[in-house]
């Protein structure tokens, strides 16, 4: 049987989850699930993998890591690697503990974050073993919700920045239940490797995919765009100059910052902290959020989608 579509690079999301060999319990005790969570934590100290949201059931767990260094692969054989020789210590057994590889769903965190992040944590209220997501310790909601203190390696940022609120809003938006889309894709017999609209797997396949003739022929032909080509294109056919996209100012929506990282963003080559780095940015979650607003001026508003149209034509001229 073919090995699962893997793809790692710098600054993907994933949804990551590993079950219990024959569904047997992978944690046992309060114990377990404290060294579990030690791991996370080495996670993020060890290997600059952060994670976003977590949840651990009884016999397998929920992950929402963010990997700024691409490096998915060797962070997850040191948690489940690590995990695994404590499990069995304790246990006084050998052997996998796991059934298999884990399994990492390459996410559109523009799209999906937020609701992926709801799906997670409302696993122990799906399966009945609480009445009150509050009142299940072994996930990140409580911390989410304001109901426990926060480990200091749990990243809330980003998924509070795409509500645009914090703990209350956050408890509200999850109470709501489950997003359809999303129930409907985890409902599938076979996941697919990438949660996104065909244009995000597209645009993953050609910049990100295993190399084949098709897609390296792609790739040659779709040359990347630069940042400082992407600015020009950008300021020439909105009519401003260059320092405008490094401005921030306060009550007004900066169009030419917001279209340029919007192009970098998905140009595929640069990660969200180095694009918050070029632009004088404070934190790299500023990124995904003018990615967010961008597509909701582009809904509401007829001449911001000209204008991205008369961009994109521009740079596509670029790529052939």
């Amino acid at each position: 049987m073919a090995r699962p579509l893997r793809i790692e690079y710098e600054g993907a999301w994933y949804h990551v989850m590993n079950r219990g060999a024959a569904r047997q319990a992978a944690f046992i005790s309060d114990a377990h699930r404290d060294r579990f969570l030690q791991l996370l934590a080495d996670l993020s100290d060890r290997f600059g993998v952060e994670t976003h949201a977590y949840c651990l059931m009884g016999n397998h767990y929920h992950l929402l890591l963010h990997t700024p260094l691409g490096n998915l692969g060797r962070g997850m054989r040191h948690l489940n690697g690590v995990y695994t020789q404590f499990f069995n210590r304790d246990q006084r057994r050998d052997g996998a503990l796991f059934r298999g590889r884990y399994k990492a769903i390459l996410v559109d965190a523009d799209a999906y974050l937020l609701h992926l992040s709801s799906y997670i944590h409302r696993n122990p209220l799906e399966a009945g073993m609480v009445e009150r997501l509050r009142d299940y310790p072994w996930s990140s909601y409580p911390a989410y919700a304001g109901h426990a203190k926060p480990p200091g390696w749990l990243r809330r940022d980003m998924v509070y920045s795409m509500l645009g609120g914090k703990a209350k809003r956050y408890q509200s938006f999850v109470e709501n239940g489950v997003d359809e889309d999303l129930a409907e894709f985890y409902r599938g017999k076979t996941l697919s490797p990438i949660l996104g609209d065909e244009a995000f797997k597209q645009h993953i396949l050609e910049r990100h995919g295993p190399d084949d003739p098709e897609v390296s022929e792609r790739k040659r032909v779709n040359k990347p765009v630069s940042l400082n080509r992407i600015i020009g294109v950008v300021t020439s056919i909105l009519d401003c100059d260059r320092s405008e996209v490094h401005q921030s100012v306060r009550g007004r929506q900066n169009l030419a910052r917001m279209m340029v990282i919007h192009f970098a963003h998905r140009s595929g080559q640069m990660t969200y902290r180095e694009i918050a780095a070029a632009l004088d940015m404070n934190h790299y979650s500023a990124v995904a959020s003018s990615v967010r607003r961008l597509e909701q001026l582009c809904r509401e508003n007829n001449r911001v989608r000209q204008l991205r149209r008369a961009i994109q034509a521009d740079m596509t001229q670029d790529q052939t």
